[in-house]
């Protein structure tokens, strides 16, 4: 059996660029865990993690995982930060979308992008903030394969999954504020 050492760093696209730091700090933390990195390339949450790891040059420490086919596909917004972080060493998993697609195609290309991310990974750690659907199906199917979870709650409420208990994590530094899954099945 592989030994998976990624872990996904996910969450809202509507994340708060003053958010941006704390995501800055737990990517640096867990690079310092000598962990690899996998995200999405959406704006918000993904976008403050591969910003984080071009910026402190670590860009070959991480995975983004497409659901398109070439860079048009991505939001403009982040176009450029995702053609920097491959430039400088990141790796990206592409996906067969074009960004031209009807919205269900393209939604459900999204949705199976999130799977080949859980299946990579040995754990996520996701940013919630107001309604975040893709990150909620992202932990349902992390949780699903009993996986470890760790969810940040911002400005919203802990999301409620079966036979799953919430505990504060107690280490403090970046990780403040943060909750961990108990799977209690």
């Amino acid at each position: 059996m592989e030994v998976r050492k990624h872990i996904g760093v996910i969450g809202s696209r509507s994340l708060p660029r003053s958010q941006a730091e704390l995501v800055g700090a737990v990517v640096e933390d867990l690079l310092k865990r000598k962990f690899q990195l996998a995200s999405g390339g959406a704006v918000g949450t993904d976008e403050y993690c591969l910003s984080y790891l071009v910026h402190v040059g670590e860009a070959d420490k991480g995975t983004l995982y497409s659901p398109w086919n070439t860079y048009e596909g991505f939001p403009v917004k982040v176009r450029s930060l995702t053609r920097q972080f491959k430039e400088y060493g990141g790796s990206v998993v592409w996906g067969n979308l074009r960004g031209k697609e009807e919205y269900s195609v393209v939604r459900t290309g999204l949705l199976q992008r999130n799977l080949r991310l859980i299946e990579a990974v040995s754990g996520i750690v996701a940013f919630l903030y107001g309604e975040s659907r893709g990150s909620l199906f992202t932990i349902r199917k992390a949780l699903g394969e009993h996986l470890p979870v760790v969810i940040f709650c911002l400005d919203t409420p802990l999301p409620e999954f079966p036979n799953i208990k919430w505990k504060p994590l107690r280490c403090g530094g970046c990780w403040e504020g943060a909750f961990k899954a108990v799977y209690l099945k």
